[in-house]
């Protein structure tokens, strides 16, 4: 008797918490936790170790494999300290073939639920790739950062 109730209290302890997920407590929709899952961020750091630029990617193609599947495609956001700074993307060595700016408000805003002023958004097109890891290089002048993804 003295170890069936802790062994029941633990069991419904236990049992209560089974069907419930990390995404569940934010109330998240299928698609934002599909994007939180292919997201990731960067400092961009010159030769001082200084960070130049903040960057954040979403891979579309996980996130909607529907509709992003002839291309790769990627949805950033960037803050760089020197607005006049030239940026270029590269997936596995190769350029963008789509470059294309965004509004702060866009139609990726609801998947990471930020949108800032002082940002840049791009929606960038690659070329399919073989490969089963993926390669972002965010170029920024001389200084750069690579976001690697799963195919």
């Amino acid at each position: 008797m003295k170890f069936l109730l802790p062994i029941l209290l633990l069991l419904l302890t236990f049992l209560g918490c089974a069907q419930k997920n990390a995404f569940e407590r934010f109330h998240l929709k299928n698609s934002q936790e599909l994007a939180e899952d292919n997201l990731q961020s960067s400092k961009i750091v010159n030769t001082k170790a200084e960070v130049v630029a903040i960057v954040t990617a979403v891979y579309l193609n996980k996130t909607d494999p529907k509709i992003y599947k002839d291309y790769e495609y990627f949805y950033l956001y960037l803050y760089k300290k020197n607005k006049k700074s030239k940026v270029e993307f590269y997936l596995n060595d190769t350029p963008a073939i789509l470059v294309e700016k965004l509004p702060v408000q866009n139609e990726f805003t609801a998947l990471t639920s930020f949108h800032a002023k002082w940002n840049k958004y791009y929606l960038v097109g690659f070329t399919k790739q073989k490969k089963d890891t993926l390669h972002l290089k965010i170029q920024l002048g001389q200084n750069s950062t690579i976001l690697t993804f799963k195919h």
